[in-house]
C-alpha cells in the first residue's frame, strides 16, 4: 500500500496562487492542501520540504526527440529511456512526436512508437503527436512526404496508433481537412493548427471544426506585406490570437519566437498559452550534427535552436525546465502564470485536466520540487512516488 505523505515547509504553486500550506498525498493522488499545523491524524509520513517550491509536473506536447533518440527512428527503448531522462527536467508527461514521414512507412512507425508509450516507467508517455502529414507549408519537414487530408487517412492513423494518437497538427485550409478533423475529433484527438497557409478571415470557420490549439505559434506562418493606406494588414497570427478558445503553443528558447512576442502573448488570459519544446535529437546533450531525413542535415547545440546548413530552424535543443525559466524571464510573469503554461493548459488541450496539470485535490500527485533560489529541479514525483532526485 502506498505511504500517505504530508509535505511541510513548502510553497505550493496552485492555479490560484502560491500557498504556504501542507500537501497531503494518499494513494498516488493529492488528498488535500491544508494550513500548517492542521491536525489530520497520525498515519501520515512527514516529509520536510526544507523551504522548497512544489510545482505541477511539466507537460511537453511536442517533442521529436531528446538525448540520443529521434522518435521517428523508433529505436528500441527510445520512449522508455527518455521517460527517465525527462524526470531530471521536471517533466511528468510528454507526447513523443513524428514528423511528415514517407507514406509507405508512416503507419508502421506510428504503430511502433505508440506501442513504445506503454513501456515508459518514468514520465508518463501520454500518447503520440503526429505533426503532419497534412501541411500547407513544410518548414523543416520533407515536402515529399506531405499528404492530402481525408477521412480515410485519419482512420488509418487512428488504427495504427491503437488508441494512443493524442494530437495531430494539420493545415486546415487543405481540401479534405474538415472530414479529416471530424474523424479525429470523434476519437478524442486534440487538433492543432500548424504549418499552415490559412487566410486570416477563414480562421473562425476552421475553429468551428474543432481546433484546440496552435503548434509553435509564429513559426512557419506567413506574414503579409503592408497595405498602401497605413492600415495594419491582419496576419494569420493576429487571427489566431483573436480566437479565445485556441491555446497557443510556444517554443520559449528566445530564438523561435522573439522575447518581445513572448511578453505580448503573456498578456493574454492564462488559458491561452502553453509551452512546447519541439525538441530534437541531441537536445539535453553537448549537441551533434545528424540527418533529420535523407539528405537534410541539421546541427543541435545546447541552448540554441537546431539549424540546417543554411541557418534554417529545425526544432529546438530546449529542455522543458529551461523553457519554463525562459518564459518567466521573457514574460515578466510569476510562477503561477508559468504553471498554467507548463502544465494546466497543456493538460486541458489534451482533455486530461481532471487528472493532471495542477496541484489540486483529487488529481494525480505529479509534481516537481524546485530550488526556491534557482528554480532548478531537485526532485520529480509521479503518482506520489519519487522517481528522480532528492529533497
Amino acid at each position: 500500500m502506498p505511504v500517505k505523505q504530508r509535505w511541510s515547509d513548502v510553497t505550493i504553486v496552485t492555479p490560484e496562487g502560491q500557498q504556504a500550506s501542507d500537501l497531503l498525498i494518499d494513494g498516488g493522488r493529492i488528498a488535500g492542501l491544508v494550513p500548517r499545523g492542521t491536525v489530520v491524524g497520525e498515519d501520515w509520513q512527514p516529509v520536510d520540504g526544507k523551504g522548497a517550491i512544489l510545482f505541477p509536473g511539466l507537460l511537453d506536447l511536442l517533442q521529436h526527440g531528446f538525448g540520443e533518440h529521434l522518435y521517428c527512428d523508433v529505436d528500441a527503448g527510445a520512449v522508455a529511456t527518455n521517460s527517465q531522462v525527462m524526470l531530471r527536467h521536471g517533466v511528468t508527461g510528454f507526447l513523443p512526436a513524428i514528423p511528415c514521414l514517407p507514406p509507405a512507412g508512416m503507419e508502421g512507425v506510428l504503430a511502433r512508437l505508440a506501442a513504445q508509450c506503454g513501456e515508459a516507467r518514468g514520465a508518463r508517455a501520454l500518447g503520440v503527436h503526429s505533426e503532419g502529414p497534412c501541411f500547407g507549408s513544410p518548414g523543416a519537414h520533407n515536402p515529399e512526404n506531405i499528404l492530402a487530408p481525408s477521412a480515410g487517412l485519419a482512420e488509418r492513423m487512428l488504427a495504427a496508433a491503437d488508441g494512443r494518437l493524442k494530437a495531430v497538427t494539420v493545415a486546415p485550409e487543405r481540401e479534405g481537412a474538415e472530414a479529416f478533423i471530424a474523424v479525429l475529433k470523434r476519437a478524442g484527438v486534440s487538433i492543432h493548427l500548424g504549418h499552415s497557409l490559412a487566410r486570416p478571415e477563414h480562421i473562425p470557420r476552421y475553429v468551428s471544426w474543432g481546433l484546440d490549439a496552435v503548434t509553435h505559434m509564429y513559426n512557419v506562418m506567413p506574414t503579409y506585406p503592408p497595405g498602401g493606406m497605413g492600415v495594419h494588414v491582419v496576419s494569420l497570427t493576429d487571427a489566431l490570437i483573436a480566437e479565445p478558445t485556441l491555446a497557443l503553443g510556444l517554443i520559449a528558447d528566445g530564438i523561435h519566437v522573439d522575447p518581445q512576442l513572448i511578453r505580448l502573448l503573456a498578456q493574454l488570459p492564462e488559458d491561452r498559452v502553453f509551452l512546447e519544446t519541439d525538441a530534437m535529437k541531441y537536445a539535453g546533450t553537448p549537441g551533434k550534427t545528424f540527418e533529420f531525413y535523407p539528405g537534410y542535415v541539421v546541427t543541435s547545440a545546447p541552448g540554441k535552436a537546431v539549424r540546417d546548413a543554411n541557418g534554417g530552424l529545425c526544432g529546438s535543443s530546449l529542455a522543458p525546465d529551461e523553457a519554463m525559466r525562459n518564459y518567466l524571464a521573457f514574460s515578466g510573469k510569476d510562477l503561477v502564470r508559468a504553471a498554467h503554461a507548463t502544465s494546466l493548459v497543456p493538460a486541458r488541450v489534451l482533455g486530461m485536466d481532471q487528472e493532471i496539470g495542477s496541484l489540486e485535490r483529487g488529481k494525480l500527485a505529479d509534481f516537481v520540487v524546485l530550488d526556491p533560489a534557482t528554480l532548478a529541479v531537485k526532485a520529480t514525483y509521479v503518482g506520489g512516488e519519487r522517481l528522480y532526485g532528492s529533497v
